[in-house]
């Protein structure tokens, strides 16, 4: 028998309530009548064994990806989202001491919270790009860098590789195996795959490929990772090569997973630093998330996703929050034929947390 424990489940609420339980759909009206009557709720579910939880119908819909690209996001029954999460927080740790250090793989590090956090707010994709430009500034023998992506990684990361992953990351057995019962739940007959567009799969995924990262390092590759996004820094473009190589075929023979060819390239390093460092677009964001995080550090606020109650600011801060442009910004990218969906996004988020 195997129960979570009464504060995960809080924590699982919190991080549903503040986070939400996916980054593209609105949180379900059930989270309010969850909270509600939550003590009663949290009386039931922690008590039950969950390694015998009968998973419930979820949702799936394509969003977005690139103009022309798409990936199937998955919202979970919340019950099943308060489960998976609170499992997978209990293991969370665990997970983070096998991961490879924080200044080569940037994607989703752990550092929880009893509000609900689960990853680390200070470590993002911005951090990855200037190390990336770090790396080439300071290494005068790097001479090519390559710039790659999984394919699909998460709808075909197999069950049993991460199961093996998770069971070599933490001694909790009993957790492993109802976590993964809950994603054969998910799955029926597929063999692969985790539920996209939540956090506690986002952790999932990285402990999935730790022994990749090991692997490249094992072998002597320079890199930095974002998830599936992986840079590698040469001194030669046949070196270059060989890293690719080395990569597709530990990623094949581990996992079965291929590499996006369309988004593969070996560059020079006047060329990565002329194609894909910061452009316009991508400054404009940094500059707003910038300008952001001063706001809420001039609020004395310890979680950057708190609310803002606009009324209760400043004038100073009014200031901040108006010069954001926020609405106006959001008015311009819809008006154009390809808008900048990163900046839809941030600029979405931070609308909303403004109240």
């Amino acid at each position: 028998m195997l129960t979570v424990q009464p504060e995960s489940l809080d924590w699982a609420l919190n991080h549903a309530l503040k986070f939400g339980d996916t980054t593209m759909f609105p949180l379900p009206f059930e989270y309010e009548a969850i909270q509600h009557d939550w003590v009663n709720l949290r009386g039931v579910l922690e008590t039950y064994d969950v390694l015998q939880w009968i998973v419930r119908p979820h949702r799936t819909m394509l969003s977005p990806k690139t103009r022309h690209g798409f990936r199937v996001i998955t919202q979970l029954d919340p019950l099943d989202f308060l489960i998976y999460a609170s499992l997978v927080k209990e293991i969370a740790d665990d997970i983070e001491a096998i991961r490879t250090s924080r200044d080569t793989v940037f994607s989703f590090r752990t550092l929880i919270t009893s509000g609900g956090q689960l990853f680390d707010p200070g470590i993002r994709f911005e951090d990855f790009r200037e190390r990336s430009r770090e790396i080439v500034s300071s290494d005068a023998t790097i001479s090519h860098v390559v710039l790659t992506d999984i394919a699909d990684f998460y709808p075909r990361i197999y069950s049993h590789r991460l199961q093996g992953a998770l069971n070599s990351a933490t001694t909790k057995s009993s957790h492993v195996t109802a976590i993964m019962r809950l994603l054969s739940g998910w799955n029926g007959r597929e063999s692969f795959g985790i539920p996209v567009g939540n956090a506690p799969s986002r952790l999932l995924a990285e402990a999935s490929i730790v022994d990749v990262d090991e692997a490249l390092q094992a072998n002597g590759v320079r890199f930095v990772r974002y998830t599936d996004d992986y840079r590698m820094f040469a001194t030669s473009y046949s070196q270059a090569y060989r890293q690719l190589a080395f990569l597709a075929d530990t990623l094949y023979r581990n996992h079965g997973l291929t590499l996006q060819p369309q988004k593969t390239f070996v560059v020079t390093t006047s060329e990565f630093r002329r194609r894909f460092l910061p452009g316009p677009e991508e400054r404009e964001i940094d500059s707003l998330q910038n300008r952001f995080a001063d706001l809420i550090d001039s609020l004395g606020f310890s979680d950057p996703y708190e609310e803002i109650d606009y009324d209760d600011l400043t004038p100073d801060q009014k200031e901040i929050v108006d010069s954001l442009n926020l609405a106006e910004i959001f008015q311009e990218e819809l008006r154009k034929a390809e808008p900048d969906l990163g900046l839809v996004r941030f600029v979405l988020r931070r609308m909303g947390q403004l109240v």
